[in-house]
């Protein structure tokens, strides 16, 4: 991907976020078109735009997905997005990222799990609202990625949470059946 490319995907990205982010403040969240998805594909293809995008960090997927989902793809696509570039921003930049995703009864699981320094006790209570960002030596972003994450989820019947120690961080997304 060329660099006029990268940015104007970039820029892509955050127009839908400002986007989702009015939607969801104007009442009702994030609207989603649910229908059955091939939700492997979907992942594996945003894994290929952020490894192409950083080609000097490795991703593993591990995604076991048999059946279809009932999801918006799109919307999973976007959330999975925010998951791993956060995961690229500010985890380890020498350990793996991985992403993991199984069918669970009906639903499905996903998570997002990196390296590096634990995400601050008092900055995870605020991490899912929107125009939050942690200390981070001057990354860039709006602050809404992980905002519009759990509105995403949240718009599928499911919650997104996190966990984070001085191993890893992983955010995890259950969407039920």
């Amino acid at each position: 991907m060329s660099l006029v490319e990268a940015t104007i995907k970039r820029m892509s990205g955050l127009i839908d976020d400002i986007m989702d982010f009015a939607r969801g403040r104007l009442g009702g969240g994030i609207p989603v078109r649910l229908c059955e998805t091939d939700l492997a594909a979907v992942l594996l293809q945003v894994v290929n735009e952020i490894s192409g995008a950083r080609p000097g960090r490795r991703i593993e997927a591990d995604i076991r997905l048999p059946l279809p989902i009932m999801c918006d793809g799109p919307k999973l696509a976007q959330l999975t997005s925010n998951l791993l570039a956060n995961a690229v921003a500010h985890g380890s930049p020498d350990g793996p990222i991985t992403i993991t995703a199984r069918s669970k009864d009906a639903g499905f699981e996903l998570s997002v799990a990196n390296a590096g320094e634990p995400i601050p006790a008092d900055a995870v209570e605020r991490l899912f609202l929107p125009f939050t960002r942690v200390a981070d030596g001057g990354k860039q972003g709006l602050g809404l990625g992980l905002y519009i994450a759990s509105e995403i989820a949240k718009a599928h019947g499911g919650r997104l949470r996190v966990a984070s120690d001085e191993t890893r961080t992983v955010f995890t997304l259950e969407i039920p059946g």
